[in-house]
């Protein structure tokens, strides 16, 4: 049987078991004699084997299940729980996670797996005396925990359609039979081998009900055993020798049934499917196959269609909203209503493909405990990560971005922000050092903060690197206030730092922390108090496909300017405009702020106000300025649209989008032109 088709789930799966085995173990390492973890542990690893061996996965078979001895004796309380165990382990999900990536992209494994079966091995020989790897030896342990029982006739219970249908059934020759079917234990994929056995019988006639019902065995929610109840023209043993024809099948009972006596009453479960309701309906209403579950409640879809989904949702936006213009302009009452019920349709489409792109934020979350774990080692310092609000959801294209930036910020909190055991405790500070990494909505906004007990930022510090460095003068570094130095940490290359740890390295920093944030319409905010730890807080829009934009006019060019840059908008006299170092400012309620003239940074020809000049308060990170502009034309929701290739990387624009009227405007790149201003002010 050709599995490449499956090939995509198999990788998802697997990554959820590894996953699985990972946060259990971060548990077990606490809680050592937790037996339901330990069986937890085992059933995840068992079932990769299973799913890799099916796939004809070999060697990440076979890698699993050296893991999996491991687990066993650990569960049969054969050897007992270490460090140096609990360590091993955890280096062998490293090493399945590696491979199983190196499988799913050149379908064998490259990395040589010896050294880390050996020290399995030692670790199971450690405990046991001997090595016991051979599979004989396994599945001698294995069945110790689920003896099986005799195989006995199940009977389930029939309504009223089911004896019509039998009744039928019988007038047309055919005979009804009971079939139950036991699993070898311990037997790999039982939702695969029942599949198996399902389409043995269809082919030799109909299945009317089983039990447990069809949807729990596709979730392997029975134990070793299930039951059918078949109509068909071919003998019992016809029916015995199919099944027979399924590996991994230890009984079968083929019982038939008297259509005359057949009567609407509670049957009997089977002992096997402890725990599991009977749900079952007639075949006619549902289907009785390996596939239901999947075909009934999840559809698997490619990103790129999903994307294409939202392309064309952001194209009926911009239809609406020219529609709506239109029909400002029509007198007919009825017209105008069957608009405005477009537009509410239209908008609740748009939030139904935008709920398509959310994903929780766990599936970046799920890495930090066991990275902070073995980061907390390798610092020497003792370290809680307390994770809150991971099933706040955010775009899917943002989740791939904001890995890299949280890795930065956590490794830091636990190299530099945290102190060792010693200096906490001498600080009166607990032993154990606590990093929280929350996510919750504000607004239109994602908010994820990363925050440490620590001992915070050294302001004094920070200004005297900032002067060796020749970014500030020793005035300057005088008169600023602890929240503008803490600012500086965000330049690119500083860093109070001299050392290069295993820890933090001398990787991304601070500054492009800011810079991926600014990339995706977000921002970055860092608070911190000495003696008491650090926040760093970034904030980030819910979609980047669709923004509410401040609309302006600048010469002949209309601007959109995210409304979430947007401080606020004023009209400014030209006394008030003074000149300082060659550069325009203004002084807003006692505060300094630099004026752009967009015209002339964006090329579009000079602006002439003789009066009084709109100007739009705009923030992006630390940095404020005034952006000079025509005319104010309103707030509007618009879709971004990427600018051609054809016109290269234009500086300080963001996209496009086209207005109501088909007019095409310009979406401001708020971040890349304050950075220009601060670069050009150095």
């Amino acid at each position: 049987m050709d599995f490449s088709e499956y090939k995509d789930v198999f990788a998802a799966e697997a990554r959820e078991h590894i996953q699985s085995l990972n946060e259990n173990l971060l548990q077990f390492e606490q809680t050592p004699d937790d037996q339901e973890l330990i069986a937890e542990m085992f059933r995840a690893a068992h079932s990769l084997k299973g799913m890799a061996g099916t796939m004809g996965y070999t060697q990440l078979a076979d890698f699993t299940h050296h893991m999996e001895n491991v687990l066993d004796a650990l569960r049969n309380h054969e050897i007992a729980a270490s460090q140096e165990l609990i360590n091993t382990l955890f280096d062998s999900v490293d090493m399945l996670e590696l491979i199983l990536e190196e499988v799913i992209s050149f379908d064998e494994v490259q990395t040589d797996t010896e050294g880390m079966k050996e020290r399995l091995m030692q670790v199971l020989a450690g405990g046991l005396g001997e090595l016991e790897g051979t599979e004989e030896e396994d599945s001698r342990r294995g069945p110790k925990a689920q003896s099986q029982e005799p195989a006995e006739e199940v009977r389930l219970s029939l309504n009223e359609y089911d004896q019509e249908l039998l009744k039928e059934a019988a007038a047309q020759g055919y005979s009804a039979y009971w079939v139950t079917v036991v699993l070898k234990a311990n037997v790999m994929m039982k939702s695969v081998r029942a599949y198996t056995v399902f389409l043995a019988l269809e082919r030799l006639g109909t299945i009317v009900k089983s039990q447990p019902a069809a949807e729990d065995i596709d979730d392997e929610r029975f134990d070793d055993r299930f039951a059918v109840l078949l109509l068909t023209h071919q003998p019992a043993s016809e029916i015995e020798e199919a099944v027979w024809g399924v590996p991994e099948i230890a009984q079968v009972v083929v019982a038939p049934l008297d259509v005359k006596e057949a009567a609407v009453l509670p049957a009997e479960e089977p002992k096997a499917a402890v725990g599991v309701k009977d749900r079952a309906e007639p075949a006619a209403r549902r289907p009785v196959n390996g596939k239901s579950r999947f075909a009934e409640k999840y559809v698997r879809v490619e990103t790129e269609r999903l994307d294409q989904l939202n392309n064309l949702v952001g194209e009926l936006v911009i239809s609406r909203t020219q529609v709506m213009e239109l029909a400002k302009q029509l007198e007919d009452a009825h017209a105008r209503a069957v608009i405005a019920q477009m537009d509410r349709v239209t908008t609740e489409l748009q939030y139904a493909a935008m709920k398509l792109r959310m994903v929780p934020v766990k599936q970046v979350f799920d890495r930090f405990p066991r990275m902070v774990r073995d980061l907390a080692k390798q610092a020497g310092k003792e370290v809680q990560l307390q994770i809150i609000g991971e099933e706040t959801e955010l775009d899917r294209s943002l989740t791939n971005q904001i890995g890299d930036p949280l890795v930065h910020l956590i490794r830091n909190a636990v190299d530099h922000g945290l102190e060792t055991r010693e200096e906490r405790i001498k600080a009166g500070k607990p032993p154990e050092g606590l990093i929280r990494l929350e996510a919750r909505h504000e607004g239109s906004h994602v908010v994820i903060e990363v925050a440490d007990d620590g001992r915070g930022i050294d302001t004094d510090k920070v200004k005297q690197k900032a002067v060796e460095m020749g970014l500030i003068t020793a005035e300057q570094a005088g008169k600023m206030t602890p929240q503008e130095a803490q600012g500086l940490i965000f330049i690119p290359g500083f860093s109070t730092n001299e050392e290069i740890t295993d820890v933090s390295g001398r990787g991304v920093g601070m500054d492009a922390v800011k810079a991926i944030l600014e990339a995706m319409n977000g921002s970055v905010e860092l608070t911190s108090t000495a003696g008491r730890g650090t926040t760093v807080t970034l904030r980030l829009p819910l979609t980047l496909a669709i923004i509410q934009a401040l609309l302006v006019r600048t010469g002949s060019v209309i601007l959109a300017i995210p409304i979430q840059s947007v401080r606020e908008n004023l009209r400014v006299v030209p006394e008030a405009v003074k000149t300082v170092h060659g550069e325009r400012v203004i002084t807003l309620r006692n505060e300094v702020l630099p004026i752009i003239d967009l015209t002339k940074l964006l090329g579009f020809g000079a602006i002439i106000h003789e009066s009084g000049m709109p100007v739009i308060v705009v923030e992006a990170g630390a940095v404020k300025a005034g952006l000079m502009v025509d005319e104010l034309l309103g707030q509007q929701e618009v879709v971004i649209k990427r600018l051609s290739p054809i016109l290269g990387d234009v500086k300080g624009l963001a996209g496009a989008t086209v207005l109501g009227d088909g007019t095409v405007a310009l979406i401001l790149d708020v971040a890349a032109v304050l950075n220009d201003l601060t670069a050009e002010s150095k």
